[in-house]
């Protein structure tokens, strides 16, 4: 809906209800004018409402002889089912067993059916997130992060970090490197510029489907692993979806005979609610991540009568749900010498991955590899065993060059809110390869086996308790055994417990079984303030012996300002380490800088991050861009203040400007304008608009702003008096205007001369001459009174 003259709602509001000279000494308003006849023939917009249920619609019903007609087009929107409604304009007073009620007070249309009329609605638990069209606009962005250092005896450098990003309707075009230079002394890294990857992505939206050109990395699934290619990369991309939840959820079926509202308790906890009418239903997508649980509803409908059911259940995000799919292909050449050269790519491959959801308890995976001398092929399988956890298990084959053999791998899963186990094992034969082995060079050991650098067994189990007021605690053992016989045993033991306030305590230790030593760790965290905290450690490693370290840091505030760290540790085997850092950001740029070290051995450092953006010929500094953004403009009017999510975050620039970073993709966030300081005859059309941004994109957010001729008025009629109340203002091509009380009137879309055709409530006409001169600073004038002439 057009929005008028941002202050025609209380100008107009006070000056129509405010009388101040007809009837001054007579504390009673006059009486109201009389009411227009209401025709036998009418058409009303209402909202359409069938068995208590609000069906969302607005749509046209015709009162016709104390019946009301309706579109049966409209009646199939609604749900009503094919065989009971007619085609064309449907007389609702025809229809069998249908009910009619008109409310005037909520224009509404009330429509009872039969029960059996109405079908079983899928209602996600407490509102679900629709999918909101991404929007996307033209431009580039430049990413930089400078960084110089400097250390006692070793010599410094300075190093140029860029991510230059060009973007469209069709995708984006990103490229990444830096460039190094070292100063006297020498720090012996590479000097020159170092390209990293340099990547065309389109995506599509409603497929959740990517499509990347350039460097790639392989898509790979828990059992198998990836690669850095140059060429070209197809397949599904779930995080273009947000709205969409890809993992099997539990469904609650039942049915409402009123509206009722529904209460959802998980392990005892309320975790939301939602409203349910009349008929049958299926609620999906309870809100609950993972693991084993009981889920509670509790119904309460209009009389305050309660049902409670529940429903027990095991979630993971391990599965598919039934009939979705997921997977990728890569094909090109292996990437080798990342980021030491810049074009270094060896022999041809391809690379595909499968997933898909047989039921929701079984999720198939299939996985294979290709190239010259390299074949490979691998199957697998997510199974989900009732309340009891999750088993996933695989097997791949491969034959690279004159070496043949397997992989074998299963594991375990069970998580509740009390406790969570896992484990994973994996079992490898010699002559087992993959790309990631392909186009390394093979070497033999005394018996001409190949020495593979995969291990050949991998063991991992893994335990954690929530004890409650007594913290969590966790236990993990990982053992990694290689073909040469060589062996790692690792056991790590934690603890961690809140204490007071939000401060906390964690506790760890780690044995090396081969080395037969402890590490262990003590760390306390103390919050003193809204942004301050302090933290002590204490460490005991084989090698750095015991170290005693505290560490007190001041966050930067989110809308920016200054950040600093301070640290102090007594190292027994060394000398006293120190730190310092402070950082300071605005809106265009953030700075840090300090020192690290021991005496002697001083590091000393400093950077800037940010980016510059360029968008409808306008270049910003802003904050680094890791995603997307959004750029404000309003017709090139300055310093109107902008809010992001409710949230003020600036005022346009000279040209009407404001750039908006850190914007999350896909996410459909809130974009609004304060209009208090514009001028008085500026017409907007909106003040706040809901936009979702492609990723790795930018969009231009116009609120459109027209300077419009507005005045008000005060008419007489011919003995002096103000025209009645209620009289109807007419212009050529113009909508009708109402006079208020004491004759004024407020009117829109002026010309230099506006003739005015003045209708009473009592059918009498009269004529007037409004002349609007100029207003250059934009502020409301009234005119008159007047005089408003009968036609002769």
């Amino acid at each position: 809906m057009a929005v008028g003259p941002r202050q025609l709602k209380p100008a107009m509001a006070i000056l129509l209800c405010i009388s101040t000279s007809a009837w001054a000494g007579d504390d009673e308003l006059p009486p109201p004018p009389d009411a227009r006849t209401v025709v036998n023939d009418a058409v009303f917009q209402l909202a359409l409402v069938v068995n208590h249920y609000e069906t969302g619609q607005v749509v046209p019903v015709t009162r016709r002889g104390g019946a009301f007609y309706l579109s049966g087009a409209d009646l199939l929107r609604a749900g009503l089912p094919p065989e009971h409604v007619p085609s064309g304009e449907v007389n609702l007073s025809s229809l069998a067993q249908v009910q009619t009620e008109y409310d005037s007070n909520g224009q509404r249309l009330l429509l009872t059916v039969p029960r059996e009329w109405v079908s079983s609605r899928i209602i996600p638990f407490g509102g679900q997130t629709a999918q909101h069209k991404p929007h996307y606009g033209r431009g580039a962005l430049l990413n930089y992060d400078l960084y110089t250092s400097h250390s006692e005896h070793t010599g410094g450098q300075a190093a140029l970090w860029h991510e230059f990003r060009y973007f469209n309707e069709n995708g984006s075009l990103s490229s990444t490197g830096y460039v190094r230079e070292n100063f006297t002394g020498g720090s012996g890294q590479q000097e020159g510029y170092v390209r990293y990857d340099t990547t065309l992505m389109i995506t599509d939206e409603e497929d959740a489907t990517t499509f990347m050109a350039g460097d790639v990395i392989s898509d790979a699934l828990s059992w198998s692993s990836s690669v850095r290619m140059g060429g070209i990369s197809y397949g599904r991309d779930f995080s273009l979806r947000p709205d969409l939840v890809t993992w099997p959820l539990p469904e609650f079926s039942g049915e409402a005979a009123v509206p009722t509202s529904v209460d959802l308790f998980i392990n005892g906890y309320r975790s939301g609610s939602t409203r349910l009418q009349p008929g049958p239903f299926t609620l999906t997508n309870l809100p609950y991540i993972n693991g084993a649980g009981d889920a509670v509803l509790v119904t309460t409908d209009a009389l305050g009568r309660q049902v409670s059911t529940t429903l027990p259940f095991y979630v993971t995000s391990d599965l598919l749900s039934t009939g979705l799919s997921d997977g990728a292909i890569t094909l090109g050449s292996l990437r080798r010498n990342y980021g030491i050269k810049n074009f270094d790519y060896g022999p041809a491959a391809g690379s595909g991955s499968y997933r898909y959801g047989v039921t929701d308890w079984l999720t198939l995976e299939g996985h294979g590899e290709a190239a010259e001398e390299l074949a490979l092929g691998g199957a697998g399988a997510v199974v989900k065993i009732g309340r009891f956890g999750v088993v996933n298990s695989s097997y791949s084959r491969s034959r690279m060059r004159d070496d043949e053999g397997g992989q074998i791998g299963w594991g375990y899963q069970y998580s509740t809110s009390e406790f969570s186990i896992t484990t994973q094992h994996t079992r490898r034969d010699r002559g087992f390869g993959n790309l990631a082995l392909y186009d390394q060079q093979t070497v033999y050991d005394e018996n001409n086996e190949p020495v593979a650098t995969l291990s050949r067994n991998t063991d991992q189990y893994a335990i954690t308790f929530n004890m409650g007021d007594y913290g969590n605690i966790g236990a993990a053992w990982i053992g990694v055994e290689s073909f040469d016989d060589q062996k790692t045993e690792l056991l790590n033991l934690s603890w961690s417990r809140n204490l007071w306030g939000s401060s906390s305590i964690y506790l760890a230790a780690s044995r090396d079984q081969q080395r037969d030593d402890w590490t262990v760790a003590m760390s306390l965290q103390v919050p003193l303030g809204e942004r301050d905290s302090a933290a002590v450690t204490f460490e005991q490693t084989p090698d750095a012996g015991s170290t005693q370290r505290i560490n007190y840091n001041h966050s930067m505030p989110t809308d920016g300002g200054f950040s600093w760290n301070m640290a102090w540790a007594n190292q027994s085997r060394s000398r006293d380490y120190q730190q310092a850092t402070l950082g300071w950001r605005n809106n265009n740029i953030e700075l840090q800088g300090g020192g690290y070290g021991e005496e002697g051995m001083m590091t000393w450092w400093g950077e800037a991050m940010g980016s510059l953006v360029l968008m409808d010929g306008e270049l910003f500094a802003a904050n680094k861009i890791n995603d997307a953004f959004v750029v404000i403009s309003t017709d090139g009017q300055p310093d109107v203040p902008v809010s992001y999510e409710n949230q003020p975050v600036g005022r346009t620039n000279r040209n009407g400007y404001l750039l908006v970073s850190g914007v999350s993709a896909y996410y459909p966030a809130s974009y609004s304008i304060n209009t208090l300081n514009l001028p008085a005859d500026t017409r907007l059309k909106e003040t706040e608009r809901r936009v979702a941004i492609r990723r790795h994109s930018g969009y231009l957010v116009d609120f459109p702003m027209e300077q419009e001729r507005v005045a008000s008025v005060i008419l007489h009629d011919a003995s002096g008096l103000p025209v009645p109340v209620g009289s109807q203002v007419r212009r050529p091509s113009r909508p009708a205007a109402v006079v208020g009380y004491d004759g004024l009137a407020w009117l829109e879309n002026l010309h230099d001369i506006n003739a005015l055709d003045v209708t009473t409530p009592d059918g009498k006409r009269c004529y007037a001459t409004l002349t609007v001169g100029a207003n250059p600073a934009h502020k409301l004038q009234t005119y008159g009174p007047l005089l408003c002439r009968e036609a002769p």
